[in-house]
């Protein structure tokens, strides 16, 4: 009885969990919205850039009006824009800041591979993709307590989403995705006992729903869960585990990733335009065909705190997608 009291605290605290990041998700996805909108816009250059779009909507409103006065004798628009020449105004200020608009995401088409790029401030789980790629450790461990897993971080993120009453099954499909493929770790322990540790770019393929998930060891970590042994090295070892496996046993699909090694696993090399450059050249310059379309998602709080510029990538994507 005992049991299954503390197992349904744990369901309703996991079930809080999951609530509360879709409710940060909505309040982030509105201040990017905002900013976006707003962004730079402090600078001569940009609001004299909105004054200029501003007029030009406003009299071609007006000089529509009064063409169409002279054409058809129907003043009545004219009126309507003299009489209300304020709302007019205002409608020009709003289509001019969002004609005006920061963008926020980037595409590309790889010259003759066939190949999408596309790099947005979006939660990755709400990119529209069919593969989609979860850093983890290199025990790929998913215990939550503690926040050995974080649920700030993409994996916990997943658990919450996937499994929100408790991670046994997933245990059982990592467990599965790994020994089909021969892969033995090395016994270890950690503070919630024996584990085993698996080689750095290890992937494990889990697939839920319809859709397929990578697993990517990219940080080892201590008996607590915290990362050790960062290495920008890492992230090269990660992004080759995952397109060899994506090769052998995936799927050359659309695919939606995070920035590995910019978050949790706190490697201090692994800068946002660093990782989003390596992640799109090993996909652009692969010899074989990996995926349909590449989704590379910065998280709405990096976008957010100035971490990221989104203009260099978009000119990256742009160089790399004409000359490969």
């Amino acid at each position: 009885m005992h049991r299954v009291k503390k197992s349904e605290i744990i369901s309703i605290l996991r079930k809080l969990l999951a609530m509360s990041k879709k409710i940060n998700f909505i309040r982030d996805k509105m201040h990017v919205c905002i900013k976006c909108l707003f962004s730079e816009k402090n600078s001569l250059i940009a609001v004299w850039k909105l004054l200029c779009t501003t007029i030009g909507y406003v009299s071609s409103i007006f000089a529509f009006s009064v063409l169409l006065k002279n054409l058809t004798r129907f003043d009545k628009a004219e009126a309507l824009c003299r009489k209300y020449y304020l709302l007019l105004l205002i409608i020009g200020i709003i289509a001019s800041f969002v004609k005006n608009h920061e963008k926020i995401s980037y595409k590309g088409i790889v010259k003759d591979d066939d190949l999408q790029i596309e790099v947005k401030v979006n939660d990755l789980f709400s990119a529209k993709a069919s593969s989609y790629v979860i850093p983890t450790n290199t025990y790929f461990r998913t215990v939550m307590a503690g926040e050995y897993i974080s649920p700030e971080s993409v994996q916990g993120a997943f658990q919450l989403r996937y499994f929100p009453k408790g991670t046994d099954v997933l245990d059982e499909l990592i467990c599965a995705s790994l020994e089909q493929q021969g892969i033995r770790g090395e016994d270890n322990r950690d503070i919630h006992g024996d584990v085993k540790k698996y080689p750095m770019g290890t992937v494990a393929k889990v697939d839920i729903k319809g859709k397929h998930f990578y697993f990517v060891a990219i940080n080892d970590v201590n008996e607590y869960g915290k990362p050790i042994n960062q290495d920008y090295g890492n992230v090269n070892i990660a992004l080759d585990g995952l397109l060899e496996a994506i090769l052998t046993f995936g799927h050359c699909d659309d695919i939606a990733m995070p920035l590995m090694g910019t978050g949790k696993a706190a490697i201090r090399e692994a800068t946002l335009e660093n990782v989003v450059q390596d992640t799109v050249d090993r996909f652009v310059c692969s010899k074989n065909k990996i995926a349909r379309k590449l989704i590379v998602c910065i998280r709405p709080k990096d976008y957010l705190e100035d971490k990221v510029d989104l203009k260099r990538i978009g000119k990256y994507i742009d160089y790399k997608c004409e000359f490969k």
